[in-house]
């Protein structure tokens, strides 16, 4: 038999308060039924909304710098602020503490203010190399230095120096800055900054720089016409000085010692001999005692005269 049909003959017979009953029960259960879903939801909903609020609201702790730091530099204390942020801020992988990046090496450039993160540090135990000292478009110069000319030995790699020329001697001695602010990335065969100070190891014999290319030939002539000194300058102080062409401090000397050759060169030539005067005499003329002797006679012309068999020769003079 058809259920369909089977259930509607048992509800036919069924009587009509308990059809009625059992209708409003059903509906009574549907609506609870319903009802606690909607209810879950809302607690759903309102449980993920304060976790949200939850998470704005909490702060955590995260590393700021404080200056620019240049790639493959070594990160220092000064460079680095602690600061609580809201934890939403803070990128995934930021330092929560000043000390895991101190004396860690920079792996890209770290602007100003920028949150410092692990994967902005090189890592641990890994030299970036040389190269990666010289910034793009810069040129590494080496040039000798000495005690007196590289301040004591107190200069190391990052320190920033002013390089000045001396020309001259004694009283004709000349010094002017030639590079202003000008960063050292090696001193000696040394370019990392830890340890790198040579209060205890001695004067350095050289040091490295990084310059633009223009800068460089002018310290590469620098380097060549005179002799250079380094002005160590305060980490924090940037600001630039006027400069000179090492060039310019020789145009006086240059100019004087010109002069001086032309004027010597000038002595030392004889004037030239003045032309022997023409002097006129006359044979028998009194000299006035002067060996003069008298000029040649003309050449005589010999003349034959001949008489019949007899022959006769005459002279006579060239001019008449």
């Amino acid at each position: 038999m058809n259920p369909l049909r089977t259930f509607f003959l048992a509800a036919s017979r069924t009587p009509p308060a308990v059809l009625v009953g059992g209708i409003v029960i059903t509906g009574a259960v549907t609506a609870l039924l319903v009802a606690n879903g909607e209810k879950t939801r809302d607690d759903q909903y309102r449980a993920t909304i304060d976790e949200m609020r939850s998470k704005q609201s909490a702060r955590t702790k995260v590393v700021f710098s404080l200056a620019q730091i240049p790639e493959a530099s070594t990160i220092k204390a000064e460079q680095l602020e602690e600061k609580e942020i809201e934890m939403s801020r803070a990128p995934q992988d930021a330092l929560s503490a000043a000390s895991l990046a101190i004396g860690r090496t920079a792996k890209y450039g770290i602007g100003a203010g920028q949150i410092v993160s692990n994967h902005d540090l090189a890592p641990l135990g890994i030299s970036l190399g040389f190269d990666a000292k010289l910034k793009e478009g810069m040129r590494a110069v080496t040039f000798a230095v000495d005690s007196n000319s590289a301040v004591a030995g107190f200069v190391a790699p990052d320190s920033h120096v002013d390089i000045m020329a001396m020309v001259g001697n004694g009283a004709d001695t000349k010094v002017s800055p030639i590079l202003s602010d000008v960063e050292i990335i090696a001193v000696g065969q040394n370019y990392e900054r830890k340890g790198a100070s040579l209060q205890n190891g001695g004067a350095p014999n050289s040091v490295t720089v990084q310059l633009s290319p223009v800068d460089a030939q002018k310290l590469v002539r620098a380097v060549a016409a005179s002799k250079l000194y380094l002005s160590l300058r305060s980490d924090h102080d940037h600001t630039p000085i006027a400069t000179v062409d090492v060039t310019s401090l020789f145009a006086k000397s240059n100019a004087d010692t010109s002069t001086h050759r032309l004027a010597s060169n000038n002595a030392d030539l004889a004037p030239p001999p003045l032309p022997l005067p023409t002097v006129a005499f006359h044979p028998g003329e009194n000299t006035n005692g002067l060996n003069i002797s008298a000029p040649p006679a003309p050449p005589l012309h010999a003349v034959e005269i001949w008489s019949g068999s007899k022959k006769d020769v005459l002279d006579f003079p060239t001019t008449f």
